[in-house]
């Protein structure tokens, strides 16, 4: 089967979209992936990879993204053209290359692929890495806070933003005749598809809520190797070790991330491995920066992590049986800092305009407790028994051989 795999979106869109690809290879598909010029070279060698003009980066330090951050909705107005160019990249060089294809695997964000698999007739399988339910019910990860919202109002909620998903990437039109007349570039939304959807995250850390789709487990490839000689001869050093991430999420004022979360561990009395900008070679003989590493082979050597709650660190965090402080700063990371505490795995999460050396240290003391490691280390040994990635694969054979009916 010819099958193009769209990933729109950061760094943990591309990495389990490009094992999901390599998967497939691996079964004898033949496989193309559509991800972010920069985010190439994430994917595994092999997989025909094609670059789009677009910088997730650069939009997560944009002005979008920051107006997102503060809930300033007439900011996110001001630069809705700044996402929706981000989101249409994909339109054209996926119309290239669905010539021939026999299906469309698109992530949430991949709105202009979906739309030119729709316009050329090719079966579109929808994957999202939080539980983005094509039904009203069910939780909404998308919007902070949601779950605490009444299930009425948020079913509300979703039915707004499904009639507006359609003008995300774009439109034209405006006031004719004192009414406004839009016309979407796309008519795709976040969860259009024709052949079902996946989750790429355990069934174990999904609520009892219903999602409208197969959770396989997360996404993963080969190990991605061992840790530098560095971090393993750091690591060896006595005391306590926590790993301390944001990802790809921007910090305007690094140092000062990095003194409250030095004085943070100083106060509990544990050392910390830091990746954040600027920090790399830092030693304050508490906190130690370190470059890029292996999350996997990391957190093998940890106690915990304090990470940003994206999909993908959350996964591997789980995976490695290790407890998670939570520090959000938008969308879907609150909604697993919610899931993580609701399964023993985390203390309450600490959003990032409220991180404090207090607030920092009392969370992690309490991620340190004895029960919530035992937890963790159960959870954890469950999570790796599962094979997400080989999932979605029978999962894609099966809905292409039944026709979507599923």
């Amino acid at each position: 089967m010819r099958i193009v795999v769209a990933a729109a979106g950061s760094r943990g869109d591309a990495v389990p979209f490009g094992a999901l690809a390599a998967r497939l290879q691996e079964a004898g598909h033949r496989v193309r992936l559509l991800t972010h010029e920069s985010l190439r070279d994430l994917v595994a060698d092999g997989v025909p990879t094609i670059g789009v003009a677009s910088d997730p980066a650069q939009l997560l330090t944009g002005p979008a993204a920051a107006a997102l951050r503060r809930g300033d909705l007439r900011g996110l107005n001001r630069t809705r053209g700044e996402f929706a160019a981000f989101l249409a990249a994909f339109h054209d060089p996926a119309q290239r290359e669905l010539a021939g294809a026999e299906l469309l695997i698109a992530s949430t964000m991949a709105i202009a692929a979906v739309d030119a698999a729709l316009e050329r007739g090719v079966p579109v399988i929808r994957a999202h890495l939080w539980p983005e339910n094509t039904a009203l019910t069910g939780p909404m990860p998308l919007l902070p806070y949601g779950w605490r919202i009444p299930a009425p109002l948020r079913r509300g909620m979703r039915a707004g933003l499904r009639r507006v998903e359609p003008y995300l990437a774009g439109f034209d039109g405006g006031w004719v005749r004192g009414r406004l007349r839009l016309r979407p570039h796309h008519r795709a939304g976040l969860t259009t598809h024709t052949h079902g959807t996946m989750f790429a995250l355990s069934p174990l850390l999904l609520g009892a809520e219903p999602v409208g789709g197969y959770a396989t487990g997360w996404w993963t490839g080969p190990p991605e190797g061992g840790l530098s000689a560095a971090t393993v001869d750091l690591l060896s050093r006595p005391g306590t070790w926590l790993h301390i991430g944001f990802g790809s999420m921007p910090q305007t004022l690094p140092e000062q991330v990095l003194e409250l979360v030095s004085a943070a561990a100083r106060r509990v009395g544990v050392r910390a491995v830091v990746q954040l900008p600027g920090a790399e070679g830092l030693d304050d003989g508490t906190v130690c920066g370190i470059g890029t590493e292996p999350h996997a082979a990391l957190f093998d050597r940890v106690a915990l992590s304090v990470h940003h709650g994206g999909s993908g660190t959350t996964g591997v965090a789980v995976g490695a049986g290790i407890a998670s402080v939570v520090v959000p700063h938008l969308a879907d990371q609150f909604w697993w800092g919610h899931r993580l505490q609701a399964l023993g795995l985390a203390p309450p999460l600490l959003p990032r305009p409220l991180l404090s050396p207090d607030r920092l240290a009392r969370r992690i003391e309490v991620a340190l407790r004895a029960a919530v490691r035992r937890r963790c280390a159960e959870i954890g040994e469950r999570v790796r028994a599962e094979d997400g990635t080989g999932a979605a694969v029978r999962f894609v054979e099966c809905a292409v051989a039944d026709g979507g009916r599923r």
